[in-house]
């Protein structure tokens, strides 16, 4: 009877090595495949960049990049990656007290916090407009917009 338990209790002992060899195995697989999505979501990110880019080029050479006051939030930002460093500026949606939603309309959010509707709005437009001679989406340099120092 002791050799029996004996035998079972070695064969255990082999077959847990196995599994913990297997689940060791498997593990190194899972790692090895979430390197790669990591990676396959990255280049996702860096072509959904470039994409976004393209999509505003085209829209700006068909000349289809306008803001207009019922615009929403949400609207405007498609239309201009920094329109979220023209409202923070306009101190929309940059803290709590003043944070904006994005299904409020650009006059609502005026109305809302008092502020100069056609200043924000010749700020918005001064993105998309290289005839302005003022920010066009590729300036990194500071720009001044309605009396505030706007970094970008």
């Amino acid at each position: 009877m002791t050799i029996a338990a004996l035998f079972v209790a070695v064969l255990s002992l082999v077959i847990a090595y196995l599994a913990f060899r297997r689940a060791d195995a498997l593990d190194k697989r899972l790692s090895e495949t979430n390197d790669k999505l990591f990676d396959l979501r990255s280049q996702l990110n860096d072509a959904n960049g470039e994409l976004r880019g393209l999509r505003l080029e085209m829209r700006r050479q068909a000349g289809e990049l306008k803001f207009s006051p019922e615009m929403t939030i949400a609207e405007a930002m498609e239309v201009h990656p920094q329109v979220v460093q023209v409202l923070a500026s306009f101190h929309l949606g940059g803290c709590s007290h003043c944070a904006v939603s994005d299904v409020d309309t650009i006059e609502g959010a005026c109305q809302s916090y008092g502020i100069d509707q056609s200043a924000l709005m010749a700020a918005l437009n001064q993105l998309v407009d290289p005839k302005s001679g003022a920010l066009t989406g590729g300036s990194t340099g500071p720009i001044k917009i309605a009396n505030m120092k706007l970094e970008i």
